[in-house]
C-alpha cells in the first residue's frame, strides 16, 4: 500500500493514501506509522490532525502491524509499559512510547485542553523544580516554571500538576471542560488517577485531590524523554525551577 510523509502533532510521521495520493480516510481517520520499517505499528489518526507534506511522494513501505492487536504480556505477570527506562531504553522502545503518545492525543476531543508536567531535582531530596504547559483549544499556549526550594523529584512531579490547575483557574477555563492531564511520573498518575494510597507527601496530595474533583481531569502517564514537544518543554521549566532553587539555597 502506499504511503506519504506527512506532521502528526509536530511529528514527522507516514500515512496511507490512494494511488492518486490521496489520503485514505475511513470514519474520519487515516492509517498512520511512525517508522517505514516491517512490522511498524499502525495508528488510526484524526485526518484533521494530520498534514501532508506538499512535495511529498507516495512510497510503498513493509506491512505493519495493527495498534490494535492485543499485547503480550510479560512472562513475569506483572503489568509493565515495555517502554524501558529514560536513558535505557532501546530506539525500539523509544519509538514504541512516542507512537504510544501519539495514538493517545489523536484519541482525545479536539476541544479538551491538553496539559504536560514534570518535576525535576538534583539529589532526590535537593535543588527542586516543576513545569507545566497547557494548550488551550483556542489556540493559547501557557507555560509556567516552578522554583521549590529543597525536595524530592516526587513533590517536583506532584506540584507540576499543581501549576498546571494554576494556569487553568487563570485562564478561566470552565471547570466543566475536558482537561487532559500527561504525566511521565507513574508515581503521581498512581496516587491521582489509580487511587494509590499516599505514604508520604500526604498534604500535597490531599490538596491536589481537592483541587482536581470539581474539575472533569483525566491524567494519562506518557513516557518521558522520548520526543513529546510539549513534554520536553515541561522538563525544560522544571530544570529552570531546579536552577532558581539552586540559587535561593546558597
Amino acid at each position: 500500500m502506499p504511503w506519504i510523509r506527512a506532521t502528526f502533532n509536530e511529528n514527522q510521521v507516514w500515512v496511507e493514501v490512494d494511488d492518486a495520493g490521496r489520503l485514505k480516510a475511513q470514519g474520519g481517520r487515516v492509517a498512520m506509522r511512525y517508522s517505514e520499517g516491517p512490522g511498524a505499528k499502525i495508528y488510526r489518526a484524526g485526518v484533521s490532525r494530520v498534514t501532508p507534506h506538499g512535495e511529498a511522494k507516495p512510497e510503498a513501505l513493509p506491512e505493519g502491524t495493527s495498534a490494535d492487536a492485543p499485547a503480550k504480556k510479560p512472562a513475569t505477570g506483572k503489568s509493565s509499559s515495555g517502554f524501558g527506562s529514560a536513558g535505557t531504553r532501546t530506539k525500539a522502545q523509544a519509538e514504541g512510547a512516542l507512537a504510544a503518545a501519539g495514538d493517545l492525543v489523536a484519541s482525545f476531543s479536539p476541544d479538551a485542553v491538553l496539559a504536560f508536567t514534570d518535576g525535576a531535582c538534583q539529589g532526590n531530596p535537593g535543588p527542586c523544580g516543576a513545569g507545566a504547559v497547557v494548550k488551550l483549544p483556542d489556540g493559547r499556549h501557557l507555560e509556567r516554571s516552578k522554583a521549590l526550594g529543597v525536595g524530592t523529584n516526587n513533590v517536583g512531579e506532584l506540584s507540576a500538576v499543581g501549576l498546571a490547575l494554576d494556569l487553568l483557574d487563570e485562564a478561566d477555563v470552565p471547570a466543566d471542560t475536558a482537561i487532559e492531564l500527561m504525566t511521565d511520573s507513574k508515581y503521581t498518575n498512581g496516587v491521582l488517577a489509580l487511587g494509590w494510597k499516599a505514604k508520604a507527601n500526604v498534604p500535597l496530595i490531599e490538596s491536589l485531590r481537592r483541587r482536581l474533583a470539581p474539575r472533569r481531569v483525566r491524567i494519562h502517564w506518557v513516557a518521558g524523554h522520548v520526543g513529546i514537544p510539549e513534554n520536553e518543554r515541561a522538563d525544560e521549566l522544571a530544570n529552570q525551577g531546579v536552577e532558581e532553587s539552586k540559587l535561593t539555597s546558597r
